[in-house]
């Protein structure tokens, strides 16, 4: 089996299954009781904290475990406007967000919240002089994805930071769950960040929120009182020191993993970039992740593709996991301008440090062999 689906999630790490498995059955006491289990348990806590906010360059403290990045976008967006909703009403979103993002914004707009959706442009980028003529005295809130997870674009996450100097009351929220082990980023410059430890050889059910500042963000549940009181619930200590182990992992293999990515994505490419009907929507530049890539085959159904590929064994996905069981048209794709048949035609490629150049080849040939199948159907007209 080749598994090039690493966006919608990863295989954990051996050493991360065990650690995970030896905390449970040897150090399963509640971090918050005062027993002996209990204080070993929060000791083990504090250290995953601790541990997580040296790879981060930020304080422990500023650091929330969560059961996933759509917990901790949702705890985000709503905790801050709920602080900021005295000061103004307007909050501003791009349509190339998770999901869990922008139905959240769409939530909030519901509530009374003027939703302003800033532009990209065609090759999926934020269109900065947009934004800058969206914001006003009124904006208290602006949500922008590190790293796009359908096609791999790097937003201009230091020029908005630049931009919102002018703006302190805003709250700048950063989704990271496909950028935090692939670019980049000051944290500190940013309001809050989230990732989620599956999505880099973690386990599944926890993830994290950077707050730069606690008192900035309300509660959005209620019970007791854990994490400072902003997610009340027995904290998932084995998963919080899970998450720890990976970040760590994949951090010590960035830049070599950057590297065979980059080999990859070239690969793929120039090979399938000669074939006629074939469209690429990632390039391959700095300005996009090496680890992504949106591939079209306009008239084809993505969906078509993916199964045609699952026959051979090669696990690749056409949107978003958490979006791609719905019949709507891809929102990020969508936004960037693409045609309607060149949406519904896409699947995305992603890899992981466990892809080898040989997969890379296998799919190539597969997908080469595929396509002459494809193509009569396009030449056809059917």
């Amino acid at each position: 089996m080749i598994y090039l689906d690493n966006c919608a999630t990863t295989k954990p790490y051996e050493e991360v299954l065990k650690t995970f498995v030896e905390i449970n059955s040897t150090y399963f006491g509640n971090p918050a009781s005062i027993n002996k289990y209990g204080k070993t348990a929060n000791k083990l806590l504090t250290a995953a904290r601790e541990q997580i906010a040296s790879l981060l360059g930020v304080d422990s403290d500023t650091l929330y475990f969560t059961s996933c990045a759509t917990e901790s976008n949702n705890i985000a967006l709503l905790g801050s406007v709920e602080h900021k909703k005295d000061f103004g009403n307007r909050i501003i979103v791009s349509k190339i967000e998770h999901p869990s993002v922008l139905e959240t914004f769409r939530e909030l707009e519901h509530r009374g919240f003027v939703l302003d959706y800033v532009d990209v442009d065609k090759h999926g980028f934020i269109n900065l002089e947009h934004f800058k003529s969206l914001l006003t005295k009124e904006t208290i809130l602006v949500s922008v994805m590190h790293v796009n997870n359908i096609f791999g674009a790097v937003q201009p996450i230091e020029q908005i930071i630049k931009i919102l100097e002018d703006y302190p009351k805003v709250h700048f929220h950063v989704d990271g769950v496909q950028g935090v082990i692939k670019e980049k980023i000051n944290l500190t410059k940013v309001d809050s960040y989230s990732i989620s430890a599956h999505k880099f050889h973690g386990l599944k059910g926890v993830g994290l929120l950077y707050l730069k500042s606690r008192r900035t963000v309300h509660n959005i549940t209620f019970g007791g009182g854990q994490e400072t009181g902003l997610r009340s619930g027995t904290v998932n200590v084995a998963g919080a020191v899970s998450l720890a182990k990976a970040l760590r992992l994949s951090f010590e293999k960035i830049d070599i993993v950057k590297e065979q990515h980059k080999v990859f994505k070239k690969k793929i490419i120039d090979e399938l970039g000669q074939l006629e009907y074939v469209v690429l929507n990632s390039p391959l530049n700095d300005n996009y992740v090496n680890s992504i890539l949106n591939i079209s085959l306009p008239k084809i159904k993505g969906e078509a593709i993916v199964n045609a590929l699952n026959e051979h064994d090669i696990m690749v996905s056409t949107t978003s996991a958490c979006s791609s069981k719905t019949f709507h048209l891809n929102e990020a794709l969508y936004a960037r301008g693409l045609s309607k048949e060149n949406i519904q035609g896409s699947i995305r490629v992603s890899f992981s440090y466990m892809t080898t150049l040989e997969e890379i080849e296998t799919f190539i040939s597969i997908f080469k062999e595929e396509y002459k199948k494809f193509k009569e159907v396009i030449e056809s007209g059917i």
